[in-house]
């Protein structure tokens, strides 16, 4: 633990507060405390102003940080990912049986709306069944409408609803999944989870404010880096037990910890546990 140093732009993502907001004060104070320097920092958020997921308002620690509206959708996409996989956990998220299908056919000269879409599909857990054709159990539509523009999703994007797919080694359900969405990818994916988790004990038992958001954003980078690589498949999809959703309980437990030690941290607030944790 003493060596990880956290990305700056996993800093900065960190110190927003529900309102979309970040004092540039609280972000450096952060990225100290977890063994950043400033100058890093500074360059994380010119890039993610350029990117345009943010834009800063005045200089220095006196500035303050603003998520744009795409900074803001795709902030919230990521919660609802969270939300679903703890509601997966929970068994509250079953699922319908549906094969959602999405094709398109872009002209080559609109090449950028054609790209955006393969992005935002590949981003929200499709997979391409054939070429210009992506599948999910999930329907994606919503999300897309958040990622890409409203005029390109109703000018080339088809949806279709299946109950069943044929095709060579697509016996049921769960033998499609696995050929189109491998199990051991994505529990490979949580392995820095796994490493934080461990390392974590001796911290989250310190009642060191450093120390504590140092575990804190280890553990979210670990827990958002996992999430990015796993499709959130429907539990009754993937092998039972199911270790991903073994070690996003394990991070929920030590969440809750240091939140109970450390109430007032803005830390990745869409990382807080439900309400009511699975039983």
């Amino acid at each position: 633990m003493p060596d990880y140093k956290p990305a700056p732009r996993t800093v900065v993502e960190a110190c927003f507060d529900p309102r979309g907001t970040a004092s540039l004060d609280y972000v450096y104070d952060v990225a100290a405390a977890a063994g950043l320097a400033d100058q890093p920092v500074r360059l994380a958020v010119r890039r993610l102003e350029a990117a345009g997921v943010l834009r800063q308002e005045g200089r220095g620690r006196k500035g303050r940080l603003r998520l744009t509206d795409a900074g803001r959708l795709r902030t919230d996409t990521d919660a609802r990912f969270i939300a679903l996989a703890y509601a997966q956990d929970a068994g509250l998220a079953p699922w319908d049986g549906l094969w959602r299908l999405y094709t398109f056919s872009v002209p080559e000269q609109r090449r950028a709306e054609r790209d955006a879409l393969r992005t935002a599909l590949t981003r929200l857990g499709g997979v391409p069944l054939a070429p210009g054709t992506y599948v999910s159990p999930h329907d994606l539509l919503p999300e897309l409408l958040g990622e890409t523009a409203q005029s390109t999703v109703d000018t080339y994007l088809i949806t279709a609803e299946a109950t069943r797919l044929t095709g060579p080694g697509f016996a049921d359900p769960a033998s499609i999944a696995e050929r189109l969405w491998p199990a051991a990818d994505t529990v490979a994916a949580y392995g820095p989870l796994a490493d934080a988790l461990g390392a974590a004990d001796a911290r989250t038992a310190a009642h060191e404010s450093t120390g504590l958001v140092a575990t804190a954003l280890r553990l979210a980078d670990a827990f958002g880096h996992a999430l990015e690589q796993d499709p959130l498949l429907p539990p009754e999809l993937r092998p039972s037990p199911w270790p991903p959703a073994r070690l996003r309980h394990a991070f929920q437990e030590r969440w809750t910890a240091i939140r109970a030690q450390a109430p007032d941290l803005l830390l990745f607030r869409a990382f807080d546990p439900p309400a009511e944790p699975p039983r």
